[in-house]
């Protein structure tokens, strides 16, 4: 008898103690068994008004730290290119190769990093874990307004790569654990689209404070930006410490908010990013399962071209023709539309669901034409040139709308765990590829670069029409199953909720539907 089996006709037996809400209370802190009932009943205890008023309340309290702190990472790894234009070649006497092998050592270091981080997230509170990284991730970015050559340069990269490595998937799981598979998507987002909101925010102040140091004559501005994000990190990361983690391990909701907190998600049937013991069963099954084989796919093939954008951005603008302050300048135009194109694109999805793959694949393919359009145009000017790359972020959008369902498409806590590690293992390889598409002799234009990159954005627009085929091909399969079963919806709804609070995998739980 497989497990979901065993577990279906366990829950069954249980099924007609569940309906009495009276007991859900008593049998909440009871033994695992019970709790499960307990929680699942608990979800219709609860008004939608009352359910409507908690939202708002971690609303307020999660986005507001999460959107900084995401924004935070973005403006890090883009400080490497505005330093670059303030004085950072030049005072650490870097060379036209070294410069590139920057970005690829954060991003080894990140994709090393991945699996053990994965096992720290899972291991201790994931609020506390991401808190402690975060602020570790701050002093790191200090540090790095100290370096004076290469080789320092390049082991704090390595740092600040390992120190990054887990806020993406910790966010991620953190969503999860406390919105419904609706409201997800527009959530992450909000903190996925501070890459461009922060992103220009911090490059108006960036250049503001590079210009100040310029013209004092004082500490070089590319010194100045990492010791004012440095510092903003350090904050951050002690908001993330206090305010961020599960419901079940906050202290600002109380002990019936918790309950609720738990009870409204128990729908999603993928559990929440509680603690739990690494299960190698279901990495083995991840190595099996073809949705992991396009999320690693994708991921790669979509931060090719990304590499690019995070090193190169202010050298291909002051390639247009324009100054080094004027590259800075120059680039909000792009993170505002980055910012409403990833916010719009969450919305509809929110609205219309069956849109997600569609507009991923719409974004990818606007991308692949506008870096077709700044390699190829010969006679263009930098007016028209400024144009077309100021749409670069759309492509992002495509990414981060697809990455907000990995954890809701994988269920089982290790599966979940490996899943986005592997994602970001890719997005590392990808990245760094990137990072060296871009080669000096090719300057300032570099036409073989952004056509190269475009090539890879049409392959990344057909691994999605396959991955989203994918999707309907086996939600079908399994809503056929459903209807051979005689079952009733009723029941198929009750064990996929104890399915995921049992810590079943969307493999094992034939009652999982993929969103798409």
């Amino acid at each position: 008898m497989s497990d979901i089996q065993y577990k279906s006709e366990k829950a069954l037996d249980h099924h007609t103690a569940v309906h009495d809400v009276a007991v859900a209370d008593e049998k909440y802190d009871h033994d695992n068994d019970n709790e499960v009932e307990g929680v699942i009943a608990a979800e219709t205890q609860y008004t939608e008004a009352e359910y409507r008023k908690l939202r708002w309340k971690f609303d307020l309290i999660l986005l507001p730290i999460m959107m900084l702190t995401y924004g935070l990472q973005f403006a890090d790894k883009v400080s490497l290119s505005s330093g670059v234009v303030f004085g950072l070649k030049t005072d650490t006497k870097l060379t036209a190769d070294e410069y590139p092998n920057l970005t690829v050592y954060f991003y080894v270091a990140y994709l090393a990093g991945q699996v053990p981080m994965s096992w720290v997230l899972q291991r201790f509170p994931i609020g506390r874990a991401l808190g402690v990284t975060v602020i570790l991730w701050g002093i790191v970015v200090v540090g790095l307004g100290l370096c004076n050559n290469y080789l320092q340069l390049s082991m704090l990269r390595v740092l600040l790569g390992w120190m990054e490595c887990s806020i993406t998937p910790g966010f991620l799981f953190v969503t999860a654990s406390w919105y419904k598979r609706s409201e997800a998507t527009l959530r992450s987002c909000m903190f996925f689209a501070m890459n461009a909101f922060l992103g220009g925010c911090f490059n108006v102040i960036i250049y503001a404070i590079a210009k100040k140091a310029a013209n004092d004559g004082g500490i070089a501005g590319w010194r100045a930006i990492n010791f004012f994000l440095g510092a903003l990190t350090i904050v951050a990361g002690i908001l993330v410490f206090i305010f961020i983690g599960i419901p079940g391990h906050v202290w600002w909701l109380s002990k019936e908010e918790k309950k609720m907190a738990h009870a409204r998600i128990v729908s999603n049937a993928s559990g929440d990013a509680g603690q739990h013991a690494w299960d190698w069963a279901q990495v083995r099954e991840c190595l099996k399962d073809p949705q992991w084989y396009f999320i690693v796919l994708f991921n790669l093939t979509a931060t090719i071209p990304n590499g690019v954008l995070t090193t190169f951005t202010a050298l291909v603008y002051t390639g247009f023709g324009f100054t080094s302050f004027q590259a800075i300048l120059y680039q909000l135009p792009s993170q505002a539309i980055g910012f409403c194109v990833i916010i719009g694109t969450a919305t509809i999805i929110t609205f219309y669901p069956k849109a997600r793959f569609p507009l991923a694949i719409t974004w990818t393919l606007v991308e692949m034409t506008i870096f077709l359009y700044v390699g190829l145009a010969k006679n263009a000017s930098k007016w028209q040139l400024w144009a077309a790359f100021s749409w670069n972020l759309v492509m992002s959008c495509a990414t981060f709308i697809l990455w907000s369902i990995l954890p809701l498409n994988s269920a089982g806590r290790t599966k979940k765990s490996f899943t986005g590690a592997s994602a970001l293992i890719a997005y590392c390889v990808g990245n760094m590829i990137g990072s060296q598409t871009m080669r000096s002799n090719d300057a300032p234009r570099y036409l073989k670069g952004l056509t190269a990159n475009a090539i890879v954005m049409a392959i990344n627009a057909a691994i999605l029409l396959l991955w989203w085929g994918y999707y309907i091909r086996e939600n079908r399969k399994r809503d056929a199953a459903f209807i051979a079963s005689g079952m009733t919806m009723e029941e198929r709804e009750y064990l996929n909720k104890v399915a995921g609070e049992t810590d079943v995998t969307d493999r094992k739980n034939p009652h999982f539907r993929y969103v798409t």
